[in-house]
């Protein structure tokens, strides 16, 4: 990739980028975030990836995923019999959250991924190039697979005091495919991808400074002032993301509110001979550290409680740092709004656990687990704090420090 000026999308700064060869990338110069990498075989390894990642995907949906033996009954698990379990329990909302960030989103990224590669490996302008392009960026953070995983894992521990249980070949499948994700999230560069797409639609060499060019916030390509839409992904243009602070109060306010049913209302009810336990997300804790199964507790209560109260707290101080009433320097505002980021979709774990665990135990009076109401709540926690953390425009800490500096 030749040398050319970029715009780092946290810190606002425009900066000059050396050329780099595959293997080598870039991170802004003030703040540290990543700006472009290019992969060792650029246009083969993306589409490698992808497509390993699909195959993977198809093959943990053909097989069982689990297998439960218990008092001489047995119980088999498969992907979608667990979103069914879950439609049959009338909780058709968080069958939805598991159909779409566990199976729909990976899978229609990884084909954005594939059309995109194909594209430019075989350099031909297909139509909707940019549209798609788009739709991977927005896509991106709502993949689940690998908490799904730790889910399945966290179970089986849970599990293995009570029954006899077998691990199925999606299960295999499943773990390969999470980690195979990942991967294909590492080497899908945004920037690189758009930079090629640009050179692919003969678009011109972009002049930053010219009129004082505005960034794109999606994919980073630079457009005209006076312009209402990218040139390249047409998303929405803004010099910043209009009444991000507004939206962003609304969103975690409403994330606190569904947090206090989603602690004092069941996560599930356990049925065994006739009799129903309910049990709270607290309850479940203490159930397990109980038993003596402390690592599993410790993942549970960090995941179901700690997390999302981190959470919580980090938005309330970004917001607050925003509007220009905090000393402490934007760098380390920008690191915390990394870090809350990072952890927010790991918070869905103990949900995936009764998802699990209401598909495999379904033995009739003997024994049997439905999902409580919290689950629904928990969900709309970790929704909700999500997009408060996407309608966020970190840039707005910067602008705060700037108006304080003398």
């Amino acid at each position: 990739m030749p040398a050319h000026e970029i715009h780092c999308a946290q810190c606002d700064l425009l900066q000059n980028m050396d050329e780099l060869r595959a293997g080598q990338g870039a991170s802004c110069v003030r703040c540290g975030h990543h700006l472009c990498s290019v992969p060792p075989h650029p246009f083969d390894t993306p589409l490698a990836y992808a497509l390993t990642t699909l195959i993977l995907l198809i093959l943990s949906c053909a097989f069982p995923l689990l297998n439960l033996h218990i008092a001489g009954v047995e119980s088999q698990m498969t992907f979608f019999s667990s979103a069914r379990s879950l439609v049959e329990a009338d909780f058709g909302i968080v069958a939805n959250v598991l159909l779409s960030c566990v199976l729909l989103t990976p899978a229609l990224f990884l084909c954005a991924v594939i059309y995109l590669s194909l594209a430019l490996k075989c350099s031909v302008h297909w139509p909707g190039l940019r549209s798609v392009l788009r739709l991977a960026i927005r896509l991106e953070p709502w993949m689940m697979a690998d908490v799904f995983v730790i889910g399945i894992l966290v179970s089986l521990i849970k599990l293995a005091a009570l029954a006899q249980i077998g691990l199925g070949l999606s299960f295999w499948a499943m773990l390969l495919f999470s980690l195979s994700l990942i991967k294909t999230v590492t080497v899908f560069d945004v920037h690189w991808f758009g930079f090629q797409l640009d050179h692919l639609a003969g678009l011109p060499a972009q002049k930053l400074r010219m009129n004082g060019a505005k960034a794109c916030t999606v994919c980073g390509f630079f457009n005209a002032r006076q312009a209402r839409k990218c040139g390249r992904c047409h998303a929405r243009l803004y010099d910043r993301r209009p009444h991000s602070l507004a939206i962003t109060w609304a969103l975690l306010i409403t994330a606190m509110l569904l947090y206090l049913p989603a602690n004092l209302y069941p996560m599930m009810i356990t049925e065994s001979f006739g009799e129903r336990t309910p049990s709270t997300i607290l309850e479940g804790v203490l159930l397990l550290w109980r038993m003596g199964s402390y690592p599993v507790a410790t993942i549970i209560f960090v995941a179901s409680v700690v997390v999302p109260l981190v959470k919580f707290i980090s938005i309330v101080v970004l917001c607050i740092a925003a509007q220009g009433k905090s000393k402490r320097s934007a760098l380390h505002y920008t690191r915390l709004y990394r870090i809350t980021e990072l952890i927010g979709r790991w918070s869905m774990v103990d949900v995936f656990v009764v998802v699990i665990l209401v598909a495999l135990i379904h033995m009739g009076k003997l024994m049997s687990v439905f999902p409580g109401v919290a689950a629904v709540s928990f969900a709309g926690v970790v929704v909700f704090t999500m997009l408060s953390a996407l309608s966020f425009d970190v840039r707005l800490v910067w602008d705060a420090q700037s108006r304080a500096d003398p």
